[in-house]
């Protein structure tokens, strides 16, 4: 009877229109609804449907920065500088992407960056015993096991705190990368597939934007239009009626976070393509600008809502940010000081965007 439960809650399709018809309209003291009760109904139900997206507010931003920059700093919009974006915004898109899937269920992944150099250090070591291609492919699975295991056991099969223990890890995979690199950065030929995914070109299309491309689609497509997807949102949305809908919620909090890592270790694999080497500085302070640029995107901090299409509009614009003051002359000592300043209007505008509901739910319960 459980599982067809589950199935029902989950089927898509909605109720065939002769039920409908051959289904009177009345209310508990089984009186006809007064039409203008179902009228109302019906155009409230049209006003969501037709209601905008949580990323257009900072899409409309982000496309209000490219024209004043446009008119005020021509350079901005020069092929160079658009190329130097894409390739800037790439591994932030990716992570955040991981983010996203973590975020949507109610928790958080503050080891991204430190993943990143962890795997970056990984690669450097595997690629002087191993073909460098052979190489990546032990990192992508390796690190995905070990860091997404361990997070993603905790979290989701102990059930501890998200942010406590991404904080932990963070610290401890950031410190594995000083201790077997004594602090120093390591020189590594990535060859040229991982040149090109991280620095290079595919053809006539920059390698990094071909990457985000590629994992944008496979994510959102999960999230979408897969079960695991609708668990992810509903996990998110309510933990507990997602449980009684018969999802294992265990199962997908710890799933999460091996796509969390698994795009953190790519990151850390397009890097050494880019950098050409591995540091185990590498990604600091990156976890910041990843969960801005998610919130921004419109993914609830509470998680149940959000898309993949705002993480990456949300992370373009802090990069277009960064440019621009970079541009115009602005010291970089303030670019942390504007993500973080971002940061604090997107949680402001995620409050008082679900204020309404929360007000009507209180009143609900009095």
């Amino acid at each position: 009877m459980r599982a067809n439960c589950r199935r029902t809650c989950r089927d898509p399709r909605p109720p065939s229109n002769s039920s409908l018809q051959q289904r009177p309209v009345t209310c508990s003291e089984h009186q006809p609804v007064r039409k203008e009760a179902v009228v109302s109904n019906v155009g409230l139900s049209r006003f969501r449907m037709t209601t905008l997206p949580p990323w257009s507010g900072v899409l409309m931003l982000l496309v209000l920065l490219i024209l004043a920059l446009a008119i005020f700093e021509p350079a901005f919009i020069s092929m160079g500088n658009v190329n130097n974006i894409i390739r800037a915004a790439a591994i932030p898109v990716v992570l955040g992407i991981g983010m996203t899937f973590a975020i949507l269920t109610g928790g958080i992944d503050l080891s991204v960056g430190s993943v990143l150099a962890f795997s970056g250090v990984f690669l450097s070591i595997l690629a002087g015993f191993m073909p460098i291609s052979l190489a990546v492919l032990v990192t992508l699975v390796a690190v995905t096991a070990i860091v997404g295991g361990i997070n993603g056991s905790l979290i989701g099969l102990v059930g501890l705190n998200s942010f406590v223990i991404t904080l932990a890890t963070l610290g401890v995979f950031r410190g594995i990368a000083y201790l077997v690199t004594n602090g120093k950065t390591q020189t590594v030929d990535p060859g040229p597939i991982v040149t090109a995914l991280g620095d290079g070109n595919v053809g006539p299309i920059p390698g990094p934007l071909l990457v985000m491309i590629v994992i944008g689609l496979i994510a959102s497509y999960v999230l979408r239009s897969t079960y695991f997807g609708r668990d992810v949102y509903a996990v998110g949305g309510n933990e507990v009626a997602a449980q009684l809908a018969g999802i294992n919620t265990r199962s997908v909090k710890m799933t999460v976070y091996f796509v969390s890592a698994a795009c953190a270790t790519l990151g850390g694999i397009m890097s050494i393509g880019r950098m050409e080497s591995a540091a185990p500085t590498a990604g600091a302070g990156l976890e910041l600008a990843v969960v801005a640029g998610v919130l921004l995107g419109g993914t609830r901090l509470s998680g149940g809502v959000g898309t993949i299409a705002g993480t990456v509009i949300g992370i373009f614009f802090l990069t277009c940010v960064s440019n621009a003051l970079t541009i115009i002359g602005v010291s970089s000592y303030w670019q942390p000081i504007a993500t973080g300043v971002l940061l604090i209007a997107a949680l402001l505008f995620d409050r008082f965007r679900l204020e309404p509901s929360r007000r009507a739910n209180k009143k609900k319960e009095r």
